[in-house]
């Protein structure tokens, strides 16, 4: 029996492209924050760039109803919290604020990752945008330890080098030298040029360089291994479909 050109296509559901354009938003991120030179610009841009994820996520998790309600609100609160940032406050509040801030975006990305990864694994054939999908949680995982590093800032100006004084940074400058150093963490590249110079960095700096190796040892391993066996599967139905040919001739 043949398979109609509609039952075909019914099988293969068309194609997605929102995790694409997530992963571009992300990258033109990371390389155009570092050179705003508007606190208040650099926040904006920050803002916007969480609600791109933050609704790709949802789309990609419709059967979240109460967890939705519960990002939307941390949301919220760090736009309110990122409003505050720009008002002339005694530098205590303003640490406070920082932590604040850095503090609320953890559950919004932890949200996230799961979210990303369970679309991911979720799927019943592997797609393009779902190569795009472990690229997003990847850079989320980055970002998150990149968020610690910041807090850790807040309270301890030495606890990394940055190659120069934080005076002399701007807060978005100094941002993307901790998103920098997170992902060369993340990634075990060690360039060795911004350092974590106090006992908690050093530990997160290790903590963040292991769960880089588990992620590509396990994550992107279980991803590959679902597009080599959707490749068997394939291959066996077009056998199995020239056999009946055969026997219908």
């Amino acid at each position: 029996m043949k398979l109609a050109a509609d039952d075909l296509a019914s099988r293969r559901p068309p194609p997605q492209w929102r995790f694409l354009q997530l992963a571009l938003v992300m990258f033109s991120w990371m390389i155009v924050y570092p050179r705003l030179e508007r606190v208040w610009l650099a926040q904006v841009v920050l803002q916007i760039v969480m609600l791109d994820v933050m609704l790709v996520t949802l789309w990609a998790n419709p059967a979240w109803i109460r967890l939705r309600r519960i990002v939307v609100g941390f949301l919220l609160l760090s736009i309110v919290a990122s409003v505050i940032a720009n008002l002339d406050l005694p530098q205590a509040w303003m640490r406070v604020n920082a932590t604040t801030q850095g503090v609320l975006h953890l559950p919004i990305m932890a949200a996230c990752v799961t979210g990303v990864l369970t679309f991911v694994f979720r799927s019943e054939r592997p797609t393009l945008d779902g190569i795009f999908a472990t690229v997003v949680a990847y850079l989320l995982v980055a970002m998150m330890f990149a968020q610690v590093y910041g807090v850790a800032l807040v309270w301890n100006p030495e606890a990394l080098h940055l190659g120069s004084s934080l005076d002399q940074l701007t807060p978005q400058g100094r941002d993307g030298r901790l998103l920098y150093f997170s992902v060369v963490t993340l990634a075990t590249l060690g360039y060795g040029d911004f350092l974590p110079t106090s006992e908690v960095t050093r530990m997160l700096a290790a903590i963040e360089a292991i769960v880089g190796q588990f992620y590509v040892a396990v994550i992107v391993a279980v991803f590959v291994g679902m597009y080599a066996t959707q490749g068997l599967q394939e291959l066996q139905e077009k056998s199995s479909r020239r056999t009946e040919a055969r026997r219908d001739d």
